[in-house]
């Protein structure tokens, strides 16, 4: 197959997508969930039955272009960094000799890690984030929805958990005290507002310039002053 004969091949299939969307794979069709019968959504499947009260969504290019924007949020115009650069941002932080484990310790959690290739695509781009001696690991759950909610009880479930958190009778009564007596490691972060201002220290020839222009002390000064006389004169 030539050239002229690919392209033109490519134009065929283009317009027959267009005047049949349900034959586009990529096209699909969402039946929207009803809390009031407590049923879930999904996808609409050839020769499924659809009730007329049913909601349907349909999707073609939001499929791949609302994920996407995890990673490139700039293409809705958010100035704000996407899923790869916020974790090797959150790394950096870390001191330099524990940085290499939570390269090696990453774990998706939450419903978007079960977008299809959400892993793949996220390791490719970390990799070329990570400094050349880590070694970048992702590790995936079976469940990642309710992964969170399942590490919790766990941790709570141990026996030395209240070793490592303050209470909320203990923070009430003592504020953050109690956390710098739980975690002697502990120190709050100064912010900006807390921070104090020094004031600005000026160059010397800065100084010159302002003591010449200014003012000097006020001098009392004393005019004199002389009477005049007025003479009027009659008409005789």
């Amino acid at each position: 197959m030539s050239v002229g004969s690919k392209d033109l091949h490519l134009v065929c299939e283009l317009m027959n997508r267009r005047l049949e969307p349900k034959s586009n794979p990529i096209v699909q069709e969402y039946v929207l969930p009803d809390l009031s019968s407590n049923r879930k959504g999904r996808i609409r499947q050839s020769g499924d039955i659809v009730a007329e009260a049913d909601q349907i969504l349909v999707m073609n290019n939001e499929r791949f272009c609302v994920p996407e924007l995890l990673f490139r949020p700039d293409d809705i115009g958010l100035d704000q960094s996407g899923l790869p650069a916020t974790i090797a941002l959150s790394i950096s932080l870390l001191p330099s000799d524990l940085q290499g484990m939570f390269w090696a310790n990453i774990g998706l959690v939450g419903g978007c890690a079960k977008f299809p290739g959400f892993r793949v695509r996220l390791m490719s781009e970390l990799r070329s984030l990570a400094p050349t001696d880590c070694e970048v690991v992702i590790y995936e759950c079976d469940e990642p929805i309710t992964e969170a909610y399942r590490a919790a009880v766990t941790f709570v479930d141990m026996p030395g958990f209240t070793n490592h958190v303050v209470t909320r009778a203990e923070y009430a009564e003592s504020g953050s005290n109690a956390s710098r007596r739980r975690f002697h490691d502990w120190k709050p972060r100064e912010t900006e507002k807390e921070k104090p201002k020094e004031p600005a220290k000026l160059k010397g020839k800065q100084r010159e310039d302002d003591r010449s222009q200014a003012p000097t002390k006020a001098t009392r000064t004393r005019t004199k002053v002389i009477p005049t006389s007025t003479t009027t004169t009659r008409k005789r």
